[in-house]
């Protein structure tokens, strides 16, 4: 189907380029000859740019009233198995799947000749596998409603121990150090809904294409086995292809930057603004 449209595009490009050349032969007037030709240079030159960004015309064309039509089919779907992403071409299906790599260590962390080592070890890791492989890293805000639910239950679970304890007056240590830990529940419930939390993911995709779901999906989780591994080997830590929900966090906007966390923000950004 893309090719067919590019092919269209590019025949109605050229076509009208064609027709302002022969307008501008035929019009005695200089002046207007001159715009023609100009017009029929910029069709030409649109025309054959259409093999690397029809993307960029496309949505001209499915525009109704300034309203652009998109596409309500999927932009891809998850295998079975959970552990690559497919996308459906007229062609063949390519499949993708993402290896999840740990690095514990910051580079404002790190010495000099620190950095130039992890940058020589960088290095080695593109040289995994001779497939076309993509390392990124992605600064995503935390979706904090889960972990403030795990404090909140820790903060009832430490104030009901020490209700507990209490009820012994002769236990001075046991109701003292009770009492430090609901504290520092209380303090981190506090805390933690006054900020935004990022964290930062480091991870590597590799793809393959095949005739169906499942030649594709097994050619790209085995190549994504075989550089989680030499990723492995290289800097020492445990990288592994993600699967299921994980998947999602390296591709869909709402894992990014949670919904929650979003209102949040629009919420907190209004009440300052109100104040």
């Amino acid at each position: 189907m893309a090719l067919k449209t590019q092919t269209l595009l590019f025949v109605m490009l050229a076509g009208a380029s064609i027709a302002f050349a022969v307008l501008a032969s035929s019009i005695t007037n200089t002046a207007v000859a001159f715009i023609m030709a100009l017009l029929s240079m910029a069709l030409a030159i649109i025309a054959f740019s259409t093999k690397y960004y029809t993307y960029l015309y496309m949505p001209a064309f499915h525009m109704k009233n300034r309203n652009i039509v998109l596409n309500g089919a999927e932009p891809f779907t998850m295998s079975p198995s959970g552990n690559t992403i497919l996308v459906s071409e007229e062609n063949g299906i390519y499949a993708s799947s993402f290896v999840t790599i740990p690095i514990y260590k910051s580079g404002t962390e790190m010495e000099q000749e620190e950095r130039l080592d992890f940058a020589k070890l960088f290095n080695r890791m593109l040289t995994v596998t001779k497939d076309t492989l993509k390392i990124s890293s992605q600064l995503y805000l935390v979706n904090k409603d889960i972990y403030i639910e795990r404090i909140r239950k820790r903060l009832e679970e430490s104030e009901a121990k020490l209700r507990t304890i209490q009820q012994d007056p002769s236990n001075h240590k046991g109701i003292e150090r009770a009492k430090g830990e609901a504290t520092m529940w209380h303090n981190l419930m506090n805390n933690i809904p006054s900020s935004k939390s990022e964290a930062l993911i480091t991870y590597a995709m590799v793809s393959a294409f095949g005739s169906n779901d499942e030649e594709a999906s097994s050619i790209a989780y085995q190549r994504a086995e075989e550089v989680a591994s030499g990723i492995s080997a290289i800097l020492g830590v445990s990288a592994y292809v993600a699967t299921g929900d994980e998947l999602l966090n390296y591709i869909e906007p709402d894992r990014m930057i949670p919904v929650e966390t979003v209102n949040e923000m629009i919420r907190q950004k209004s009440v300052q603004e109100g104040v």
